[in-house]
């Protein structure tokens, strides 16, 4: 892929602000206090010492929010605007969408778009869904809203295009479970959530090595994070720690999803389109 000004790969720093929103999948969970206080801690020093490094850097990061926790908390958006940080949809209470019909979830996109437009003073112009699940009809909904990308899929190590229904395009910025901190860090007794808690030391290799090949084969390195995971204290410095890596290499573009679309849609970043597959 060209990019823009012969840069070599682009690098995207992104954030699921989850917070409580992670664990209310199942009613019961709604009562225990232990493990909603680890969302808490997200939105709260998590979100704080990100949007620290991000400035101590020089940085501009996507930060996906679900409108229930931009209720629960509005100073969560606040704190990313007043940083000059672009706000994604993330769901309203980060529902996953293959189970809803299409008027459920499109009552969730409007829902979590009013909520983001309560306290950014703007509707959100990205989507993520939650748990990376999105249905054929999704892109559909999010042209109807005037979203201009999402980020959801994995079907490429560059950005693309998908069907957005009436022969319309959307672009696809796409995403990896490899470079996603919830395999590596998420963590709970009961309910049980995940396998094993990570040394920082592993996943900063793990992360160095796929940037390393995405810089070999000129890619996009999209990072996502949740402030409840990244945001502890040993984890931040190993952030810390990889983008001075990657700032250390020539020809790395540091960018949003955002100016990733603005690029694309005035045609100066070319890309290709993948249809959506028919399975009998």
């Amino acid at each position: 892929m060209k990019w823009p000004n012969g840069k070599q790969m682009a690098v995207v720093l992104s954030f699921d602000v989850d917070a409580e929103t992670a664990f209310t999948f199942n009613e019961k969970n709604k009562s225990r206090m232990s493990l909603l206080s680890i969302g808490t801690y997200g939105r709260t020093v998590g979100l704080n010492r990100i949007l620290t490094l991000l400035s101590e850097n020089d940085l501009k990061a996507n930060f996906f929010v679900p409108g229930a926790v931009a209720n629960i908390d509005p100073t969560v958006i606040e704190r990313i605007v007043e940083k000059n940080h672009p706000i994604g949809h993330h769901g309203y209470f980060h529902e996953r969408l293959d189970d809803l019909t299409f008027e459920e979830e499109e009552e969730i996109i409007v829902k979590g778009r009013e909520a983001i437009k309560k306290y950014a003073g703007y509707y959100p112009e990205g989507y993520r869904a939650p748990l990376w699940e999105i249905n054929r009809h999704t892109p559909s909904l999010l042209k109807k809203y005037d979203f201009r990308f999402d980020s959801s899929l994995m079907g490429n190590d560059v950005p693309y295009t998908i069907d957005g229904g009436h022969n319309e395009k959307i672009l696809e910025i796409p995403v990896t479970w490899l470079l996603d901190d919830w395999e590596q860090f998420a963590f709970s007794a009961e309910p049980p959530i995940g396998f094993s808690i990570e040394e920082p030391d592993k996943v900063y290799r793990l992360w160095k090595a796929e940037f390393d090949g995405l810089y070999q084969d000129g890619g996009c390195f999209v990072l996502t994070m949740h402030p409840q995971l990244i945001g502890r204290s040993s984890r931040i410095n190993m952030l810390n720690e990889l983008i001075h890596y990657m700032k250390s290499k020539p020809g790395v573009w540091f960018t949003t999803l955002n100016e990733i679309e603005e690029k694309w849609s005035s045609g100066e970043l070319k890309v290709e389109h993948s249809p959506f597959i028919q399975l009998d």
